[in-house]
C-alpha cells in the first residue's frame, strides 16, 4: 500500500467528500419528478466528481511512494475553509463565500500570480453564477443584498 503521502491523503478527503455530499442527494423529498428533481443535475456532477475522485485515489495507490511527510496543515486549512464556504453560502449566498474561497485555496494551493489568484478567484464563480442563475435558471443561493448574485 506505502506510504502516507500528501497526496493521498487529499485525494482520500476529496473521494470522501464527494461520496458525502452524493448521498445526501438522494432521498423520498423529490424522488416523484425524476428528471424534474432539483437533485437531477448535482447528482450527474457528484457522481462525475466520486468516478473522478476513485480514479486519483487508485492512481495515488499505485504510485510508487516518496519520502515525503504530508503536509496535514495545508490539508486541514483547507478543510476548515471548505466548511466556511459551505455555512458562508448559506449565508451570504454563493458568490460572496466562492470569492474569499476561491482566492484562498488559491494562495493556500501554491498560486503566487496575483493576476491570475484574481482573475480566477473571480471569473470562476462568477462564470459559474451567469451559467446557473441567469442561463440553466438553476438558481445558486443568493446574496441577501442583491438578486443578482
Amino acid at each position: 500500500m506505502g506510504a502516507v503521502t500528501e497526496r493521498r491523503v487529499t485525494s482520500l478527503i476529496v473521494l470522501l467528500f464527494a461520496a458525502a455530499l452524493l448521498s445526501q442527494t438522494f432521498g423520498q423529498a423529490y424522488s416523484g419528478l425524476g428528471a424534474f428533481s432539483p437533485m437531477f443535475f448535482p447528482q450527474i456532477i457528484l457522481g462525475f466528481w466520486v468516478a473522478v475522485a476513485t480514479l486519483d485515489v487508485v492512481s495515488e495507490l499505485r504510485r510508487s511512494s516518496s519520502s515525503d511527510h504530508p503536509r496535514l496543515m495545508r490539508v486541514s486549512f483547507m478543510a476548515v475553509a471548505t466548511l466556511f464556504f459551505l455555512y458562508g453560502m448559506t449565508r451570504l449566498g454563493f458568490f460572496l463565500s466562492a470569492v474569499p474561497f476561491s482566492i484562498t485555496s488559491l494562495v493556500v494551493l501554491g498560486l503566487r500570480n496575483p493576476l491570475a489568484i484574481l482573475a480566477v478567484g473571480v471569473g470562476v464563480p462568477a462564470a459559474l453564477v451567469a451559467l446557473f442563475n441567469h442561463l440553466l435558471v438553476l438558481p445558486l443561493p443568493t446574496s441577501p443584498f442583491t438578486w443578482w448574485f
